[in-house]
């Protein structure tokens, strides 16, 4: 039994019980999916059954290690799944108590209301209806804290969005001048929402236009190219996009950006089309190896060369092998062994970086040419129409009345910004709850 105070009164509600592994705990008979704020009408069936059958292993997966399977030879993988499973049991469990607490206060204002009569509501009554609404008030806000963490528990955020550092690059395309316009008011309306998030940002490039020329100065010309370095740290108690870093929110605004307006230098007032592209890359961190004893082989053998008798009487020269990327080194420099080893690890070390920046580098250069493209018409992400004071992202298939709330205020972009982080969550959850379905179809016509 759960029992709540509301005022003088007692409200006990009636919860299943069953016993897994020591204390007692709920059983998956409450379903709150029709609640939870991020997920979508159409994923409720879908995500009623993952509930089950994550209960379900979650029980079988108790029952084997108490039955004594922690002795197999798969203690350690069942041990890492029961972890795995166990946050994410007691989060479903503590919102069906909040459900059913709700819907049992909920049930009791109603009571008393419709005990009142016509309206002749007792004091005792009324200050029971406040401090139900109050306790209401908290319970909601506790509920939304819990779905956020559920939502984290089942759908991992890649790393990177919580990245804190990222490079931002605007590149005037196709259009010429207007072209050039409309980057720099897209730098500008970076920079007001760099203020409005409170994050650090540096202009570390700025080429404008001159007529066909181009130059590294100015203020109001148009622009051809400009990087921006912002860092914004993620906010660990905001429930919307800004719990992620820099990256987890300026990504979304990789890609070609189109505007449609009349060019202030037209003469016959028609409407032209230009492009600016914008490239969002994570801030690389100081790239390390880390050489553990088991992934290393080591080799000695005597030396060859100059150096005298020596040189063929020790195993001083060193073969030294790092196992996961089959890359060897060899030393043979100083007399010692113990010199050799220590030179060899070195190289090793150097060699690893060197290859991880390369990596990293092309990695970095292969994204940005993703994002940007041919800088052609048609491959918009975004396109604001200024004689229809209207922004549509085509990514999200959906459009925001009111350019100057994007170019000049920071509502209209942090709309876009929440909406592709939605999106995004949404897509996750689905293939997840996809893939559970179809596992568990398999499972049942094996």
């Amino acid at each position: 039994m759960t029992v709540f105070s509301l005022g003088r009164y007692i409200v006990r509600t009636q919860q299943h019980w069953s016993r897994v592994s020591g204390p007692l705990r709920f059983t998956h008979s409450v379903a709150p999916s029709s609640l939870f704020s991020w997920l979508p009408k159409e994923l409720e069936p879908k995500f009623l059954s993952y509930k089950k059958h994550l209960f379900t292993e979650y029980e079988h997966l108790t029952n084997l290690i108490a039955n004594g399977a922690g002795q197999q030879s798969n203690a350690k993988d069942l041990a890492s799944r029961w972890n795995q499973l166990r946050p994410i049991v007691d989060v479903l469990e503590e919102l069906d108590v909040i459900l059913e607490t709700d819907a049992e206060a909920a049930r009791l204002v109603s009571d008393i209301l419709n005990d009142g009569g016509d309206g002749d509501v007792a004091d005792e009554e009324r200050e029971l209806m406040e401090l139900a609404r109050v306790e209401q008030e908290q319970r909601t806000v506790h509920r939304q804290a819990l779905e956020q963490k559920l939502l984290d528990l089942i759908v991992p955020k890649d790393p990177t969005y919580f990245s804190s550092g990222v490079t931002l690059e605007i590149i005037a395309g196709a259009g010429g001048r207007e072209a050039g316009l409309f980057a720099r008011e897209l730098l500008e309306m970076y920079r007001l929402l760099c203020v409005d998030r409170g994050w650090h940002f540096t202009l570390v490039q700025e080429l404008t236009m001159v007529g066909d020329d181009i130059i590294s100065t100015g203020s109001e010309s148009p622009l051809s190219k400009a990087c921006l370095e912002i860092v914004g740290e993620p906010n660990p108690i905001a429930t919307d996009a800004r719990r992620f870093g820099a990256y987890g929110q300026l990504r979304c605004e990789a890609g070609v950006h189109r505007v449609q307006r009349v060019p202030v230098t037209s003469k016959q007032g028609k409407i032209h089309t230009s492009t600016v592209a914008v490239s969002v890359i994570p801030s690389s961190d100081e790239i390390s190896v880390d050489l553990p004893e088991r992934d290393l082989s080591w080799a000695f053998f005597r030396a060859s060369g100059a150096g005298g008798q020596h040189v063929n009487r020790t195993d001083s020269a060193v073969r030294l092998t790092h196992i996961p990327t089959g890359t060897v080194v060899t030393c043979q420099q100083e007399r010692s062994q113990h010199v050799n080893k220590r030179i060899a690890l070195e190289m090793l070390r150097e060699r690893l970086v060197n290859s991880k920046v390369r990596s990293q580098t092309e990695a970095e250069r292969s994204l940005r040419r993703c994002q940007i493209g041919h800088l052609d018409r048609s491959e918009k992400v975004r396109t604001y129409n200024y004689p229809q004071d209207r922004v549509t992202d085509h990514r999200l298939s959906r459009s925001w009345a009111g350019i100057f709330r994007f170019m000049r205020q920071t509502t209209g972009l942090s709309e876009a910004i929440q909406a592709f982080v939605q999106r995004d969550q949404s897509l996750r959850l689905h293939n997840l709850l996809s893939q559970t379905q179809s596992f568990n179809e398999g499972q049942s016509t094996a």
